[in-house]
């Protein structure tokens, strides 16, 4: 269970208070004696008491194996102290002492075995078992039920044999179902026998909280079997069954990555589940083999694409954030300006990589090269002319895109030159018409090639103060629709074909 409930809390705290009588009360016997009778040698035993309960000081559960070994020696040594300290006495408090540790002694032991065979958690299982098959009410939220007391004491008492609950499993019912497989999270290993019982409720249940918990529950199962039996899940009609399912998946590594793969792409690929965006639970757990794969499957069609750069570009984020792999923002740069990467996950990374603070100079100077995408030039630029708006080089970076015939290209110049450079182009805020973006097109164009409506060619120049200038006269468009049509609100292009970079037209240096 994910979180500690009120119940659970109230049953740790009892738990403790039951340790702290059982191994203090050889100790307080012998205390007692010892003031009764006067006699050095019972200090001395209680003494001894005290420092072999403070070494067992941290155990929670000193009733249960293999603490409650050594609490049962503690009680036999308190025994022979009374017994050798006291040997004549007919005292009723020297009866009385030896009967209470030696009771102690054999009621640990009943104990410790019952639970060292099993006995003992499968009696409290048949209890727990009942009350819930005959429970009236039942949360609202799937979240609750780790809150009910049965099902927190069942939790616990399922931990080493699963098949306890399996009962709950059997009934109809999707609220005891729910219980059950509450009880049965967090488990730290499955045999396959096991496993399969709540796989195939799992996939005969119609409530998609019984799926999604049930795929949950044997999502740290290692075995080959169980993850192809996980992959049944990730078409599976409820989105969070599917996440359920694929989150079970990439915990697993490596090893279960290779087996799923084939599974997931085929998820990543259909067009049913685009909206699913990025893989659940793949932020910051994609294993090196996951990693190359999806960086592969960024080069294949919609929506396969689309999903996998989503995917890679949310476990990169996390794990920079994380700060866990120190060469992780050099390696991302690198794949970033490489031209065998897909041009759609440079520009995503570049872009990552910006918001991320981890643009150094180099990277920027190999980011505004002819090679590069649009996208990735106009993203380096925008840094570049945000830490200097005199940057000369960055401005002729922005005549040679200029000059390409691409609208969403020509709207992101202007806007970059409008916000650093206080070049006037008329772009509102919002509410940007068709015509408005073509005339904003016509105007970059003329910038970029240095011409007026007359003809002149007028370069951009630099003020004194650092304040370009641009010509005051455009010319007029004549084919309002001559870039093609509307241009999105966003500062870069968002989609990747006819973004290539202009030839001929070296970054200045």
């Amino acid at each position: 269970m994910d979180r500690p409930s009120p119940t659970s809390a109230r049953g740790v705290l009892s738990a403790l208070a039951v340790t702290a009588v059982l191994l203090l009360l050889p100790a307080a016997v012998l205390g007692c004696a010892a003031l009764r009778y006067q006699s050095k040698l019972l200090v001395a035993g209680a003494v001894a008491q005290v420092l072999g309960a403070a070494l067992l000081v941290r155990s929670r559960q000193a009733w249960r194996p293999p603490t409650s070994g050594v609490v049962i020696c503690l009680y036999l040594l308190a025994l022979g102290w009374l017994w050798f300290a006291v040997p004549e006495s007919a005292d009723w408090f020297a009866r009385f002492a030896r009967g209470l540790v030696l009771a102690g002694a054999v009621g640990l032991l009943v104990v410790h075995d019952m639970i060292r065979t099993g006995l003992e958690p499968r009696r409290r299982a048949r209890i727990l078992t009942r009350r819930l098959l005959t429970r009236p009410r039942w949360p609202k939220a799937v979240d609750e039920y780790a809150y009910l007391a049965d099902v927190a004491a069942l939790h616990t008492a399922v931990r080493d044999d699963p098949t306890l609950a399996f009962d709950l499993l059997n009934d109809p019912r999707a609220e005891v179902q729910l219980a059950a497989l509450t009880a049965l999270q967090d488990r730290a290993y499955w045999r396959w026998e096991e496993a399969a019982v709540v796989l195939a409720v799992a996939k005969r249940s119609a409530n998609a909280d019984v799926r999604a918990l049930a795929v949950r529950a044997v999502g740290t199962a290692d075995s080959i079997d169980v993850t192809l039996g996980l992959t049944f899940h990730l078409k599976d009609p409820a989105a969070e069954v599917r996440a359920a399912a694929c989150a079970a998946i990439l915990s697993g590594g490596e090893r279960r990555w290779a087996t799923a793969r084939t599974a997931i792409r085929a998820v990543l690929a259909d067009p049913t589940y685009v909206t699913d965006g990025p893989l659940p639970g793949a932020a910051g757990k994609l294993s090196a083999l996951a990693v190359c794969d999806l960086t592969g499957w960024t080069l294949e069609p919609p929506p396969l694409a689309e999903r996998t750069v989503l995917t890679l570009l949310r476990h990169y984020e996390t794990v920079l954030r994380a700060g866990t792999e120190p060469g992780l923002g050099a390696e991302l740069g690198r794949l970033a300006t490489d031209s065998g990467t897909p041009a759609l996950l440079r520009v995503e990374l570049t872009a990552l990589l910006r918001s991320q603070r981890l643009l150094t100079a180099d990277l920027l100077d190999r980011m505004t090269d002819p090679d590069q995408p649009s996208p990735v030039r106009l993203i380096a630029v925008e840094v570049l002319l945000a830490a200097d708006p005199t940057d000369q080089s960055a401005v002729d970076v922005l005549r040679g895109l200029g000059r390409q015939p691409n609208r969403e290209t020509a709207l992101a110049i202007a806007r970059i030159l409008q916000r650093y450079c206080r070049l006037e182009f008329g772009l509102p805020e919002s509410g940007l018409t068709p015509k408005l973006a073509a005339e904003v097109g016509q105007r970059v164009y003329q910038w970029a090639v240095g011409k007026t409506s007359s003809g002149n060619t007028t370069p951009l120049t630099l003020s004194a103060d650092g304040d370009p200038r641009l010509p005051a006269v455009f010319g007029a468009l004549d084919d309002e629709d001559a870039l093609g049509g509307p241009m999105p609100q966003s500062t870069y292009p968002a989609s990747v074909p006819g973004m290539s970079a202009p030839q001929g037209h070296p970054r200045a240096k």
